[in-house]
Formats: C-alpha cells, structure tokens, sequence
C-alpha cells in the first residue's frame, strides 16, 4: 500500500516545494489517487520489447484509448519499473502539455515522491492511475514537444528564414531555456533539477505563447494489431520500425513513389527523413490535439530545413506516406519484418500456456 505520509507529501508538494498555492485540479487528482483500484494485471511479458511496449504506451495515451494503454500498463516488467516512470513523465509534458499543466507537472512529481523501488508492486496502481487520467483529458497538446524540437535547432543554427512571428516564437524558448538554467525561484529550481525526468520538456510547462489555441479536427488513422502491439508502436526508434523505413527507402511494391520522391532530391539519410514524415502522419497524431497554427507551422518549416527539402517538397514526401500508411501499405511491410523476427511467437495462444508473450524491441525512445 501506498504510504499515508506519501500521499500527503503529493497532496501539499505545490505549497512545500514550489511556494505555490495549491490548485483544485491538484487536490482532485490527490483524492482520486487514493480512492482509485487499478484493474487486474493480466499480462507476464517478455522484457526485451520494452522499446515497442513504450512506444505503444504513449501513442496509446495519444490517442486517448484507455482500454490499449492499460494493456500496455499490465504488461510493464517489475524490473523496468524505473523507466517507464520516466516514460510516464516525457508522455505527460510531450503530450498532454499545455492541454493540462497540472497534470503534466503532477506526473513528473509522482515519480519524485514515489521511488520505484520502494513503491514496489504499487507502482503498477501509481501507472495505471495517471495513463487513465492522461487518457481521459477531452484535449492533449503537443507544444511542448514542437518547443523542444525548435530550441537545439536555434542552438545549432538549424532554423530556416524565420518571420517576425517566428523569432518571437523562438525568443520566448530560448528566455524559458535560461530562466530554468539560472533559476530565481523554488518552481525554476525544481524545473532545473528534475527535467531530465521528461527530456528537457519539463521545462517549458507554464510557457504559452500569446497566441490563439485551436483544436486538430482530421480524425486519427486506424491502426491493427500485429504480433500483439498496435502497428502505431513500430516507429523508427524501434528495430522492427526501422527495417521497415529501410524497405520502404529500397522500394516496395505499391510505394515506388517514395523511393523515388527520395531518389530524385537525394534526401540524405533517407530512412530517417521517411520516419519523421511517418510520426506526423501517424505516431505523433493525439486524439483532441490543441496547437498555436504559428509554431506547427515553424516546426515543419524545421523538419524540411533539416533534411534540405523546400517545405513543398517536405509535405509531399508527408503525403506520400499517409497514401502508403491509408492503402495498408506500411502495416503490410510491418508484417513481413514482424515475422521474420517474432515468428516463433506467433504460436497459438494455447501453446504459451497462462502466459502470453510480447516482444519489444528498440534502442532509442519513441518520438
């Protein structure tokens, strides 16, 4: 059980840690944690796919489907249980954001509050509370990921022609960047000292723009489930994810035109040019996604800049993927490489026994 003193400290962190008046979104969360039962655990899974377990958790979370994330939840490995809270807490600023700052900041404070290793089996409740809290949110936001993309590309001199909107834009993360740097405040300090815990995004929570918020109405594209996991968890930071994207740059039937598309303006590393159009397509999408028009607009400008394409050219190597991904294409692909990786896992269920099997994959995290 969770300690009462533990659930006290969370209850008053924004006063004793931040100097801050608690919000009532803050105490709502604290009261519902400890009335909340988690659903039964279901799942004894291979650990060597975390990589695709973690990608499926938080697409999952984008994409705000209670029942896949939680399956995902059941199946996360004790021993990995230090590194999917920090999954948790990049999922919360990447994802959720500006869409609900509490929650975001309340994640990142339960992995402080809560050391894994002493919260033992109840980590599982602690991880199963906050992916139905992030998955219940009507609106998710990935702000502070589009932040966090445009900062190092300012720093390395990796921006395109900016407008006056953009430099704004760009100026307002790098004065965010240097407040959490040479912080003046007990919020600024903590920012400073747990940010690893979100990679660097847990630095721009409380940054808004001073521009209108709307909402992403195209719908989310369908997925499938192959070899146990939504075919949206094989991205190109997973092995399996990544032999696809090499298919596809060599040519597959039915996809010519991108192999051609990255032939004809010899795109340079071709394979991860072709992910990065997939994650926008797919991966990156989030169900209710609120944006500022200008940034995403900065952000794409940023991707095209970066793989030397204009930004027309950019955008139609994005449409040619989400024709590949729309006609099955690219889960077809993703079937051929899973079976020739996973295919002594494809026995019937029966044949595992009381347990079944998943099998992640993957060196990096997903985007």
């Amino acid at each position: 059980m969770i300690a009462p003193s533990q659930l006290n400290n969370l209850g008053s962190f924004p006063m004793v840690v931040w100097g801050k008046p608690i919000p009532d979104r803050w105490s709502c969360l604290c009261d519902a944690l400890r009335q909340y039962e988690a659903p039964a655990e279901r799942w004894n899974l291979a650990r060597e796919r975390k990589w695709e377990l973690a990608s499926a958790l938080q697409k999952s979370i984008r994409r705000g489907d209670k029942s896949a994330a939680l399956h995902v939840v059941a199946a996360i490995p004790r021993e990995e249980h230090a590194y999917f809270w920090r999954r948790l807490c990049v999922i919360a600023c990447e994802d959720v954001g500006p869409a609900d700052d509490v929650l975001a900041a309340f994640v990142v404070a339960c992995s402080t509050v809560f050391p894994p290793r002493k919260t033992g089996d109840e980590n599982y409740r602690l991880f199963c509370f906050l992916t139905e809290q992030m998955c219940a949110l009507p609106t998710r936001s990935r702000i502070y990921c589009s932040y966090g993309i445009i900062e190092p590309a300012a720093a390395k001199a990796g921006l395109p022609q900016l407008t006056v909107e953009d430099q704004a834009i760009v100026e307002a993360i790098i004065k965010t960047r240097e407040a959490v740097q040479a912080p003046q405040n007990p919020w600024r300090e903590w920012q400073k000292k747990n940010d690893w815990r979100a990679e660097n995004l847990l630095r721009y929570v409380g940054l808004h723009l001073p521009l209108e918020m709307s909402e992403v109405q195209k719908p989310i594209p369908p997925s499938r489930i192959l070899f146990d996991l939504p075919s949206y968890c094989l991205d190109m930071h997973t092995r399996v994810g990544l032999k696809v994207l090499q298919k596809l740059v060599r040519g597959v039937d039915g996809a010519e035109s991108i192999r051609e598309f990255l032939e004809e303006n010899k795109v340079r590393n071709a394979h991860r040019a072709l992910g990065e159009a997939l994650f926008f397509v797919e991966g990156g999408r989030i169900k209710g996604e609120l944006v500022y028009e200008p940034l995403c607009s900065l952000e794409q400008r940023v991707f095209a800049h970066k793989n030397r394409l204009g930004l027309d050219e950019w955008l139609h190597l994005r449409v040619l993927v989400e024709k590949a991904l729309r006609t099955g294409i690219i889960d077809r692909v993703r079937e051929e490489v899973l079976e020739q990786q996973y295919s002594q896992l494809a026995l019937p269920f029966e044949e595992h026994g009381d347990e079944k099997n998943f099998a992640i994959d993957c060196t990096k995290r997903s985007a």
